[in-house]
């Protein structure tokens, strides 16, 4: 199946899986409140995430999958090499779950010291943390599994399993609706969540097997390759940690001012979705495809597939940075400005996301450079560059607050964004692992002119009063892009 196929097939499952998880937010709301039980779950559900995203998603796919690439066309030593970094990522992962559940309430004191305030609700969180955190053996094993399909190019079933996550927590949200469960409802929920676990496991264990590739558990040995993957693992730790902190940053700088955290965290959301969507897809595959190229040394298949990359996604982020920059108004007001929402927080997060979508580019070309690197078995330099990027974005936020206020943030990460992946796409130019082809630059250029003309006529539509309400918004939207990704796919097709 064709890079730009493949794409569209993890940013469709992504879709899905944003809307479910809205939905799921909904249920969560209506059925725990937004009060204490509600506290306790997504405080318990934090740490399985935070592993997830650290350890299953994060640096050990970045670092594992280029480095099965070069065995995996040698069944036998690929499997042999899966086995046992699948060995240790287990055993450290059972050593661990047990050593949280014994500390679970400290691990609580540490990171919601509030709750011990009221012992009831410090013991149910200890409880419903004890179950969540089963969990982490399962997610990370989901993710590891994960990696291993999509060194195979088979990217489906990984990317439904988020989907499927969501799916069973609506059932569970449902069934404790339907037995009016009351505070028991907590339990259901995390029932529900460890229960998605195991079939997400099952349903990637069992792929692995039709697919006669024999990954299982035996005895973990220190092999060069283990050391040399802890070693990159630990760098793509460092890397997360920076990451964290320009998080925590931006939140130090909005404390400040009545708000902005919320009107941050709405329009962060608006930006990512099309960024989940578009840009983490384009990377997932990517990593894979790059990887295999670079194994044969096939450099100009490398060049083939960043091009048609940056030409598929382009083509998509650019429309959705026009329209959000347009419609960012309307679309908190027609969404949010209701009940506790005020006119004041819709123009404050419609002039956040208006200054933070110009990032998106930058963010999505950052992930055809990075995986390169990544594909080349580079870790440290990928993880300074983000670094430093970071750093300039963080000194730029601080130094901006004065005189623009929470918006100094949004100006940071865009500040930020441009500066990594003008320097991953130098780095990667340098060592001759980037090509620009001219046609990529034309149709770039043409999609941009494109993107413009659709945002012009949404800001017509919406000047002229056409844009009203949430049906004429969304039918402005559709309509925009039955017009705009004919031309556009006619333009990639024509340079393709």
């Amino acid at each position: 199946m064709s890079l730009s196929a493949n794409i569209f097939k993890i940013g469709a499952w992504t879709g899905l899986s944003r809307v479910l998880g809205f939905v799921r937010d909904l249920l969560i709301a209506n059925v725990l409140g937004a009060g204490r039980l509600s506290d306790i779950f997504l405080t318990a559900f934090r740490l399985p995430n935070l592993f997830r995203d650290l350890l299953g998603e994060g640096a050990l796919s970045l670092v594992f999958v280029p480095m099965f690439a070069s065995h995996k066309n040698r069944n036998k030593a690929g499997a042999l090499f899966a086995s046992n970094v699948f060995s240790w990522l287990m055993a450290i992962l059972l050593v661990i779950t047990v050593i949280a559940l014994v500390a679970m309430p400290l691990i609580i004191w540490g990171i919601a010291p509030g709750f011990a305030d009221d012992p009831g609700k410090m013991y149910m969180t200890v409880q419903v943390s004890r179950i969540l955190f089963l969990y982490v053996i399962l997610v990370c094993g989901i993710a590891f599994l994960s990696g291993i399909l999509n060194a195979f190019s088979d990217f489906a079933r990984a990317a439904m399993m988020p989907a499927l996550l969501n799916v069973f927590m609506i059932g569970g949200l449902v069934l404790a609706i339907h037995l009016d469960a009351g505070e028991n409802a907590i339990y259901i929920l995390s029932g529900a969540v460890l229960l998605s676990g195991v079939t997400q496991f099952a349903i990637l264990w069992q792929r692995l097997r039709a697919r006669r590739f024999g990954l299982c558990i035996v005895r973990p040995r220190v092999t060069p390759q283990i050391k040399t993957m802890v070693k990159r693992i630990g760098l793509g730790f460092v890397g997360s940690g920076f990451y964290q902190l320009n998080i925590l940053a931006g939140t130090l700088i909005a404390s400040y001012q009545s708000g902005a955290i919320s009107w941050l965290y709405y329009s962060d959301r608006m930006v990512q979705l099309p960024f989940a969507v578009i840009g983490l897809a384009a990377g997932t595959v990517l990593l894979t495809s790059i990887s295999d190229a670079l194994a044969t040394k096939d450099f100009n298949r490398v060049y083939d597939y960043q091009n048609k990359a940056i030409r598929s996604t382009m083509m998509l982020t650019l429309p959705c940075m026009a329209g959000l920059f347009v419609l960012a108004r309307p679309i908190m007001g027609l969404l949010f400005e209701h009940g506790a929402w005020t006119s004041e927080s819709t123009l404050a997060v419609a002039f956040a996301i208006m200054i933070q979508v110009f990032a998106l580019p930058a963010m999505t070309t950052s992930q055809v450079f990075g995986r390169t690197l990544y594909a080349a078995q580079d870790v440290k330099a990928p993880v300074k560059i983000s670094i430093i990027s970071l750093i300039i974005g963080i000194v730029t936020m601080f130094a901006l607050v004065g005189f623009i206020g929470y918006l100094a943030v949004p100006v940071g990460t865009v500040l930020a964004g441009y500066l990594r992946a003008v320097w991953l796409r130098t780095e990667c130019r340098r060592r001759g692992l980037f090509r620009m082809q001219r046609s990529t630059n034309f149709a770039v250029f043409m999609f941009g002119m494109l993107s413009i003309a659709m945002g012009a006529g949404l800001w017509w539509a919406m000047s002229v009063g056409i844009i009203t309400g949430i049906w004429t918004l969304a039918l402005a939207i559709i309509l925009s892009g039955c017009v705009y990704l004919p031309m556009a796919l006619f333009v990639d097709r024509k340079i393709g």
